[in-house]
């Protein structure tokens, strides 16, 4: 049987060796977990020792620096292999677990998850829910039928947002109207910044109200959209008890999953709204029928009324005569 000290010991060193790093560590219950950082990468590495041995879990985006400690300590030479995780998993489901960070060095039951919608219609604002969960709120979501909103009907949407909002009432939602939108966007577009810049400042802004409500939080798991979204560098600056996880298909967690539906029902209810301001039901969406309807309020309403209701970044917008 290896010795834990001299484990933690050799991966100290190896990962030590990698170019232009700095390993920061501290104390977990049973474990000890690695911080290892190089420009805006961050890969986390816990290690702990258990009943059945000892165990890796590696955390953090996946990437070059990610490759690069993984081979680090592969070659380490400790002949005795440990059981190994990675949180990012390509999984649409969820077996027998309440949380896709359930396996994450340090996690303490209480995380928040955050989701997007509007990015892709052409009518309607953009909208970034948060939700903060514990263990015994997620298992309520759970029993209510909370799902991610893709495979929601509307009316499912309005029906579970008020269970949503009772149930876990640290739950923040944001929402740019067009108007608002387009002004926001070409400010980031004289700075060289696009969409995914907006949408991480929606991101950032919902979990940081979230986590300041409840500080025990050490966990963040966000829908990825972006590979180099910045999400994680301004919250884990921010918060530095805090861990930030993107991940694709992060709405198979049963937080990220509340904030779709929240995110989604707030949608739902703006373009109601901005409906009854242009005398009909908007289309959701992107394609032909959405530019179709667009010419027809420009030609009814005029363009004043159409900028109050359309993304115009859209190459439909262009589309308009």
């Amino acid at each position: 049987m290896i010795d834990f000290s001299s484990y933690l010991e050799n991966i100290r060193q190896k990962l030590c060796t990698l170019p232009d790093v700095v390993v920061k560590e501290k104390d977990l219950p049973y474990g000890r977990q690695f911080q290892t950082v190089r420009g805006n990468e961050k890969v986390v590495l816990s290690v702990y020792k258990g009943k059945k041995g000892i165990s890796t879990v590696w955390g953090g985006q996946e990437g070059v620096l990610m490759n690069s400690a993984m081979a680090a300590i592969s070659s380490s030479g400790v002949k005795e292999s440990a059981e190994t995780n990675i949180i990012n998993n390509e999984s649409n489901e969820i077996e027998n677990s309440i949380s896709l960070l359930e396996n994450c060095a340090g996690f303490n039951g209480v995380w928040v998850g955050s989701d997007e919608s509007g990015k892709g219609d052409f009518f309607g604002p953009l909208v970034v829910a948060a939700v903060l969960v514990d263990t015994e709120i997620a298992q309520e979501l759970i029993a209510a039928g909370v799902k991610d909103c893709k495979i929601l009907t509307d009316k499912e949407v309005h029906r579970l947002a008020p269970i949503i909002k009772n149930s876990a009432p640290i739950n923040v939602v944001l929402a740019l109207k067009p108007e608002m939108y387009n002004y926001r966007y070409e400010q980031l577009r004289q700075e060289k910044k696009n969409l995914n810049h907006l949408l991480a400042n929606g991101h950032i802004s919902a979990i940081r109200k979230a986590v300041q409500q409840r500080p025990e939080c050490k966990y963040a798991l966000v829908d990825q959209f972006s590979v180099h979204s910045g999400i994680r560098e301004a919250l884990e600056s921010e918060f530095s008890d805090l861990i930030v996880v993107e991940q694709k298909r992060a709405e198979a967690d049963i937080a990220v999953a509340a904030a779709s539906v929240l995110a989604r029902e707030r949608f739902i209810s703006l373009m109601d709204e901005l409906s009854i301001l242009a005398g009909r039901t908007l289309p959701k969406g992107g394609g032909e029928i959405a530019t179709a309807q667009a010419q027809e309020i420009k030609n009814e309403l005029g363009v004043q009324i159409l900028e109050k209701l359309v993304k115009k970044h859209f190459s439909n917008y262009k589309k308009i005569n």
